[in-house]
């Protein structure tokens, strides 16, 4: 695989994404919202249940519901793709260059892997900084009230590091694969949507799992994300059909 040619295809589509308001607004709205409102909601609830329980007992309960809200980060990271993977072959058809695009000198995995990274870059972006942005109104919050630092910790960097952006690769490889199958953006949104209930069950499963220690759990979510990644690329080189595309959407 050329990777300077599948960078060539990223560069188009990031170029066509800062143009497009939606998409714009969703990436500038969804760090905003996971780094200021789920905090937000976060520190209310510990600052109700403060009231009358010693320090250590507040510490505890705190890490525990820090290491709960990581679920919404890895969903975040899997929605923001929905929105933007679905233009990946749907939006050239909008924008009329879909028929040059597919008569370029390039392989289909080289194509494919140059739309994940356009979808990909922007999503992970969105979901760092959020994060980011959560991190220190946490870490402000728990440092003045209780004298300790909250995050990060290893569970979260196994989050972060490894299940958030392989969930985001996983959810960006599903939704161009549906872009390449059907020509309406919206039908594509709903259908790419799909893709986040099986995550959402992840991550809820996780969460509730007791017997085994969370950083135990991460790495095995982890792996499995992994092989899923790579069975939902080569499923896409697979179901990927230029000269169908082609005579269909015409």
């Amino acid at each position: 695989m050329r990777f300077w040619k599948s960078w060539i295809v990223a560069t188009k589509d990031l170029s066509v994404f800062k143009k497009n308001k939606y998409i714009l607004y969703s990436l500038i709205a969804m760090p905003l919202l996971m780094g200021i409102v789920i905090p937000a909601v976060l520190i209310f609830s510990l600052q109700a249940e403060s009231a009358g329980i010693p320090q250590a007992q507040l510490v505890e309960t705190a890490n525990m519901m820090v290491n709960l809200f990581t679920a919404y980060f890895v969903v975040i990271a899997a929605v923001l793709p929905t929105i933007i993977a679905s233009y990946s072959f749907v939006g050239e058809k909008i924008e009329r260059s879909l028929e040059p695009l597919l008569a370029t000198p390039t392989t289909d995995g080289e194509l494919l892997f140059g739309k994940s990274i356009a979808s990909f870059i922007p999503c992970i972006g969105a979901t760092y900084i959020g994060t980011a942005i959560f991190i220190a109104i946490v870490d402000f919050w728990s440092i003045t009230t209780m004298g300790v630092l909250l995050l990060p910790n290893s569970y979260w960097a196994i989050v972060m590091g490894l299940m958030t952006p392989l969930a985001c690769i996983l959810s960006v490889e599903a939704n161009v694969i549906i872009s390449s199958r059907v020509s309406d953006i919206r039908a594509a949104q709903q259908l790419g949507a799909f893709v986040i209930l099986p995550l959402l069950l992840v991550m809820i499963f996780t969460s509730s799992v007791q017997f085994i220690p969370l950083v135990t759990l991460g790495l095995i979510v982890s792996a499995a994300l992994a092989v899923a990644d790579l069975g939902m690329f080569y499923l896409a080189k697979a179901t990927f059909k230029r000269e169908e595309i082609l005579t269909k959407w015409k």
